[in-house]
């Protein structure tokens, strides 16, 4: 694991390197490296003059060279090329992702306009990233404490927030990073996905986030102050790219359909197709289009295959429990406000939502969600996309590509 931190809040257990020893590099130079055990830190060095890139072209170099030249960042890598960057004073979230090493494709959206432009309007922060921790109702900033410890990143904060009918909600929020292993990938997403990774031509970075909501105050429940939680996930469109959002079927549904498709008014034809197991939404960043999907039909998968880079996007996480009736998913293409509008960031984004909870004090509500990104060849694809998603690879690409 490396990582570039803030200084105020390193904590670091390492049989090799003191904190005292850490705290003195970081205070006397900004750009130090060293190793302790087999871990490598690049200390705090910020990055000028960068050279801003295109929405749909991104090398992981250059995603986390401008995120440096604006912002604390925290990478997280293993030894086959996988990384991933975290920034602590913009919610803890999760940026950007790769599997390839440093000059691999970056995955997570970074909207450069929204970043240059200081937008610090919370109602909808749009400065990208692939895994964002937010309170639903949205509204309100907070920047979480970063606390790096291995394998993970650990962040924490205590937050207090006005709800707009007035109510305060008072917690503490803890938030975990961490790197997935073949261990855990065998256990979320199942013995067929664990083995296909073994293999010499595919190459994968995956993470976790573990998100923790702590009644810590002096309140006897925070009824009245419920919270809901949303992970929201910013990634970069592709003209080649579709989204598979799977579902169960419901034949009693009052609307005829699993899913709510109507938005933003009709699709066009060719950019959202109902399968009997799934909706396919194209992820090409140019025409405004939403899928969600109620907790009684929703799945705890998501995924995304880009047929030009041969890589699938795998997502995974905790339903919502099951008396909860709302949304529980969302996936949503973005595009131009107006007709002739260039000047916009292109992504699709994923959307998962917890059920609401009421705490008593001392009482602690975990959300978990898991990423994996996969390069592999088409064979490899085709077999991770059924055993996975429950759909056919040469269907989606029938129904969406042709």
């Amino acid at each position: 694991m490396c990582f570039v931190v803030k200084k105020e809040f390193l904590e670091v257990t390492s049989s090799e390197k003191s904190i005292s020893n850490l705290h003195s590099q970081l205070s006397t130079n900004n750009s130090p490296s060293f190793t302790f055990d087999s871990t490598v830190a690049i200390i705090g060095k910020v990055f000028q003059n960068v050279k801003l890139f295109p929405f749909d072209s991104v090398s992981y170099r250059d995603a986390i060279n401008y995120l440096g030249s604006k912002t604390r960042i925290l990478e997280l890598c293993d030894q086959i090329g996988g990384r991933v960057v975290i920034c602590p004073e913009w919610d803890g979230r999760v940026m950007t992702s790769t599997c390839d090493g440093i000059d691999g494709n970056s995955f997570g959206l970074i909207n450069v306009k929204a970043i240059d432009t200081d937008n610090t309007d919370w109602s909808y922060n749009s400065y990208g990233g692939e895994d964002q921790f937010v309170f639903f109702p949205d509204g309100e900033p907070y920047v979480i404490d970063s606390i790096p410890q291995r394998p993970a990143v650990r962040l924490r904060r205590s937050v207090r927030l006005t709800a707009a009918h007035g109510n305060r909600v008072e917690c503490d929020v803890i938030r975990t990073v961490r790197l997935l292993d073949r261990n855990e990938i065998f256990t979320v997403f199942g013995d067929a996905t664990a083995v296909s990774l073994d293999q010499m031509d595919v190459s994968f970075v995956g993470f976790a986030t573990v998100n923790s909501i702590v009644n810590s105050l002096f309140h006897d429940s925070v009824s009245g102050h419920s919270v809901l939680l949303r992970i929201r996930g910013m990634f970069n469109s592709s003209q080649s790219a579709i989204a598979i959002i799977p579902f169960q079927s419901d034949e009693e549904s009052e609307s005829g359909s699993p899913v709510q498709t109507e938005f933003f008014g009709s699709s066009p034809h060719g950019r959202l197709r109902l399968l009997p197991q799934a909706a396919l939404l194209r992820t090409d960043g140019k025409y405004r289009c939403q899928v969600t999907v109620p907790r009684q039909q929703a799945t705890p998968y998501l995924g995304a295959i880009d047929f030009r880079e041969g890589t699938l996007t795998l997502i995974a996480f905790d339903l919502p429990e099951p008396q909860y009736s709302g949304e529980a998913v969302r996936a949503y293409n973005h595009g131009p406000s107006f007709p002739g509008e260039t000047d916009f960031a292109r992504f699709y984004e994923f959307n998962i939502f917890s059920s609401v909870h009421d705490l008593p004090h001392g009482g602690t509500w975990t959300h978990h969600q898991y990423t994996l990104h996969i390069n592999a060849d088409n064979r490899t694809l085709t077999y991770l996309i059924q055993e996975v998603l429950g759909v056919e690879y040469e269907q989606i690409y029938e129904k969406m590509m042709k």
